[in-house]
């Protein structure tokens, strides 16, 4: 396996003199075996008291950036921020096949959901379904026009009034079949098999037009004293509506547009066209000349660029744009100040089912909702102006609401899927990794507003993250969780079966242990910064002491992090030597994460600290076993294939040079250090996530592209549920960079044909240890993510003045 992978990431054999089939002998603690390609230079050979450079003008810290430019600046504004409506608001949950608005008179608060037995009618404050149709036919299709609701079934036509009482209008022949009908003020036309028809109240009027043997109209659209047909054979007739003579010959359409379902007037997004034909394969946008139609390139049109083939339905939406209904979920294109792009709506996120067979604009008065008839019921999108700030306050909501179990932050289990309200706070492998993103954004949050509630937040998951420590009966342990006994709403209460557990020294408190790596690095992440910016005296000793034990039993157990179990290396403590430079998975894979991890605790250990321990075993791993230049090579697919587009590098590999720039006295080390930043952070900021971008700002990388950071914040779901999203069907996909292919070219990586990623609410929700590139995916509707990532992002941005408030 491993050769395989190697060879897929490197496209060459292993390094020279590698042994691929275990562990190499450790001799002087040498160089990897892939070392021929590095130049290690003066590095490592000169160190002072805190393993750099004696000689020089040590740096203060802990490092703080200097303040922003101010062109590069993010003002919090009011921003468009569209909310989702799925399955489990849904008041019904049966298959759908049109969407109508009813007459106003009729008081209706929401459109009329058409199914093929009958109407849902509002009464009482609810919906009942109306009487079945006459003749016992499932309704195809339904529309509104001259005060009342029409449907149709295939060989008959109906008006409904309030009330729901069926009155039959009109059967087509034996052998014709209802495909659509469309109503306005003064009728309603029939789109048959047959042909075209309208009845204008009193009677049915055939429209004597040939559409050639095997056609049938499927679409049309009454406009200015017009009648404009679209057949199925792409050809359009435009004919002069009171004398009924064809006005220009009929228009071949291009076969990549398909069998035409709507043909809409007058648009103005993604730029002015006088119309747009929406087929079953594609779109086009014309403008009418003397001659006729005359086809425009409209480049959001492109094949390439429609994210959803097999539309069903078409509409104008306000703001001069259009919504599609098609068969692998919805779309509509939108101007939300970052230009003319799609959204796409998908299951199970947006819609209750990929088959969607309606879609509808609603005036609620604000900026408009947007609902959808699937085959497993209606959904709907709400869209409202908020300024992120207002975003964060209802991140913190729901952490408080569903997700803080005695002070840690994970997943929330739902016992019903889609129910919030059915939450159960849950245990995960990465208490500690999740939480302290949630320490350090009501820390950030605090120092920013002054707010006592973010103290108080900060204060309480504090002390749940020094516990992960002090609970485990030693001083240099930490559990990956800990669950109260006493209270404990979880399934496994009495006894946790997922992974290895122990009971509190106290017998209280369940402990979760092998912990990896993963848990060590995120907990020096977060608690210098807790340390540095908010702690007080108390908390700060309490922090020390946590940092002390725990590297200070990694330095005396070999750089191994022990169990205390059995006393031996959990499965992923590993930070010596042998792992990082020799064994495969360190050399070729994790070992200059590993390099950063150790060496950015110890950075922290001896500010927090001042034990010359913690400045001597730098000097070691330094001096003896080159952990600097492992340092500079992160992200260089040749030295470290394996990590080559995982989401867990990408993560970790943060969390560790935090501490390390942060805590790094030494010019010429923090410059080496920053080199290995530089090289990971070339592969990270493909990935236009705010964190990335702001956490070069804040180290002073080179200057950011914080508009991407804007349009990640903008995205972020609301809606938490972890709901699966497959975007299998999108034609707008092509290839993440190839970084993220390297190590597994079979990856599901992809981004959107226009050079961005697709937004984070259009995919599953994953946390940062997960490319963004991930399209594909989701752990199902039962589990709602947490909001930390969010939170801490964005007051990061806040703290250090990338983000400028609201009120600024």
């Amino acid at each position: 396996m491993i050769l395989v992978l190697l060879s897929s990431c490197s496209g060459g054999a292993p390094p020279p003199g590698a042994d691929t089939t275990g562990p190499q002998d450790v001799t002087d603690g040498g160089p990897p075996p892939d070392t021929d390609d590095r130049d290690r230079g003066e590095a490592g050979t000169e160190t002072a008291s805190d393993g750099g450079s004696s000689d020089v003008q040590a740096i203060p810290i802990p490092w703080e950036p200097g303040p922003p430019d101010p062109d590069l600046v993010i003002h919090d504004g009011p921003f468009v921020q569209e909310l989702n409506h799925t399955w489990n608001e849904a008041p019904w949950h049966g298959p759908l096949v049109a969407l109508v608005g009813a007459p106003a008179a009729w008081g209706w608060d929401h459109p009329t959901l058409v199914t093929p037995l009958g109407v849902l009618l509002q009464a009482d404050g609810g919906l009942e379904e109306a009487p079945v149709v006459p003749g016992d036919e499932p309704l195809v299709d339904a529309t509104a026009g001259l005060e009342a609701v029409f449907v149709a079934s295939a060989s008959a036509f109906f008006r409904l009034d309030a009330a729901g009482a069926p009155e039959l209008i009109h059967e087509v022949p034996e052998g014709d079949a209802i495909l659509r009908i469309q109503g306005d003020a003064t009728g309603v036309d029939l789109l048959t098999t047959g042909g075209f028809a309208r009845w204008n109240g009193i009677e049915v009027d055939f429209l004597p037009q040939e559409f050639g043997e095997g056609t049938a109209p499927t679409a049309a659209l009454r406009t200015a004293g017009r009648l404009i047909l679209a057949a199925d054979y792409y050809v359009l007739e435009v004919l002069d509506e009171p004398g009924r003579q064809v006005m220009f010959p009929a228009l071949t359409l291009d076969v990549e547009v398909g069998i035409p379902v709507a043909i809409l007037p007058a648009v103005t997004l993604p730029q002015p066209l006088d119309f747009v034909l929406v087929g079953t394969a594609g779109i086009a946008g014309y403008d009418e000349t003397a001659e006729g139609w005359a086809r425009v390139d409209v480049p959001l049109f492109a094949g390439d660029r429609v994210p959803l083939v097999g539309a069903r339905r078409a509409v104008l939406t306000p703001g001069g744009g259009f919504a599609v209904a098609a068969s692998g979920g919805a779309f509509r294109v939108v101007d939300d100040g970052d230009g003319p792009e799609w959204r796409v709506y998908a299951a199970e996120r947006w819609v209750p089912d990929p088959d969607v067979r309606d879609v509808m604009p609603v005036d609620d008065g604000g900026l408009g909702q947007l609902w959808f008839a699937s085959a497993a019921g209606p959904g709907w999108v709400t869209r409202a102006e908020w300024t992120l700030e207002d975003r964060m306050a209802h991140g913190v909501e729901r952490i408080l609401a569903r997700h803080d179990r005695d002070g840690a932050v994970a997943d929330s289990h739902l016992a019903t899927p889609g129910d919030l309200s059915t939450n159960i706070p849950w245990d995960s492998d990465n208490d500690g990794g999740w939480t302290s993103y949630w320490v350090l954004a009501e820390c950030l949050r605090w120092t920013v507003t002054g707010d006592p509630e973010a103290r108080a937040h900060f204060d309480r998951s504090l002390d749940r993250m020094l516990s992960l420590r002090t609970l485990t009966g030693t001083d240099w342990f930490l559990a990956r969780a800990v669950i109260r006994i006493d209270g404990c709403l979880l399934d496994d209460c009495d006894a946790p079966d997922d992974g290895e557990w122990f009971l509190s020294p106290d017998g209280e408190w369940w402990v979760k242990a092998d912990t990896s790596n993963d848990e060590v690095t995120s907990h020096m992440f977060m608690m210098g910064q807790a340390f540095d910016l908010c702690a007080d005296g108390d908390q700060r000793e309490a922090i020390a002491a946590h940092v002390r034990g725990i590297i200070g039993g990694i330095l005396d157990h070999g750089w191994f992090l022990l169990d205390p179990q059995d006393m031996k290396p959990t499965t992923y403590g590993q930070w010596d030597p042998f792992y990082v430079n020799t064994w495969p998975a360190g050399a070729w894979g994790d070992g200059g994460l590993r390099s950063a991890q150790i060496l950015g605790a110890l950075n922290l250990a001896i500010h927090v600290t001042g034990e010359d321990r913690f400045r001597e075993g730098k000097r070691e791993l330094l001096e003896a076993h080159h952990y600097d230049l492992n340092v500079t090579h992160i992200g260089d697919p040749e030295t470290y294939p394996f990590c080559c587009g995982s989401g867990d590098c990408d993560e970790l590999g943060y969390q560790a040079f935090v501490p390390l720039l942060r805590y790094e006295t030494d010019p010429a080390l923090r410059d080496l250090w920053m080199e290995g930043w530089r090289r990971m952070d070339a592969h990270l900021r493909l990935q236009e996530d705010a964190l990335w971008d702001l956490a070069n700002a804040v180290f002073e990388g080179d200057a950011p592209d914080l508009s991407r950071s804007l349009r990640w914040l903008w995205r972020y779901p609301v809606d938490l549920i972890r709901f699966p999203l497959r975007n299998e069907g999108r034609m707008d996909l092509i290839p993440a960079p190839e970084y993220y292919f390297l190590r597994d070219p079979d990856a599901l990586f992809r981004m959107r044909s226009d050079g961005r990623i697709v937004p984070e609410d259009e995919r599953p929700n994953d946390r940062h240890n997960t490319p963004r590139y991930q399209v594909f995916g989701g752990l199902g509707a039962g589990v709602e993510m947490d909001d930390a990532d969010l939170l801490y992002t964005y007051w990061l941005g806040r703290r250090y003045g990338f983000i400028q408030g609201p009120e600024n």
